[in-house]
């Protein structure tokens, strides 16, 4: 962007406001003064599910995220489980991903990013009633065959050492969890997240 120089047009947009044409009045290292034109796009809602996964390594989590929000995801929620291997990500950075994802795809919303410690506290947070689709590398319904997933539904993909027993028992106690097997193949953790992400999205079109 400090290659724009005063009188070049650009382009702003937030969730709230929509997507806008300015012209660019004054850019240094620090701030920009832009005077908007005219608006290209409305506001929309831009509902998506919550995608929550074991930290992995940090090229292959960018990767995720930036693939996660043109696919249109809501929240992203990183989980420790207790065969993680990874420590967890600072959010800074993720989110910096996910403008320049939102930028390239048109999207006017951003991810909500959360941290959570373990799984249990993860499980809390989720609605009593709301819909939690697990990628088990144990076995479940076949993707392909579940019930319809509702719009605001959270997908969880464990460590690539899987669930420890302990957090299988939390999963299997929660009403309304969904295990599901992504087929006969072990996917690393960004490829089962995405597959589920594809699933989800093929899932909302109408019939």
């Amino acid at each position: 962007m400090l290659r724009l120089r005063p009188g070049d047009p650009v382009r702003l947009f937030n969730p709230a406001s929509g997507e806008w044409l300015g012209i660019l009045l004054r850019l240094d290292r620090r701030s920009a003064e832009v005077r908007l034109a005219e608006q290209l796009r409305a506001p929309i809602r831009e509902p998506g599910p919550q995608l929550a996964i074991a930290p992995i390594r940090a090229n292959r989590l960018d990767w995720l995220v930036e693939k996660a929000v043109e696919l249109g995801v809501a929240r992203i929620a990183l989980v420790t489980t207790r065969r993680c291997v990874v420590r967890l990500e600072r959010s800074e950075r993720l989110r910096a991903i996910a403008i320049e994802a939102a930028e390239q795809c048109g999207r006017l919303s951003l991810p909500e990013f959360a941290i959570f410690g373990d799984l249990a506290r993860f499980l809390a947070a989720l609605p009593a009633d709301g819909t939690l689709v697990v990628a088990d590398e144990a076995g479940g319904e076949p993707i392909a065959s579940v019930p319809p997933i509702p719009p605001d539904a959270a997908l969880l993909v464990g460590p690539e050492g899987g669930f420890a027993p302990e957090e299988r028992a939390l999963l299997a106690a929660r009403s309304g969890t969904r295990r599901v097997s992504l087929g006969p193949r072990i996917l690393r953790s960004e490829t089962a997240a995405l597959f589920l992400l594809v699933a989800y999205a093929l899932a909302q079109r109408p019939r």
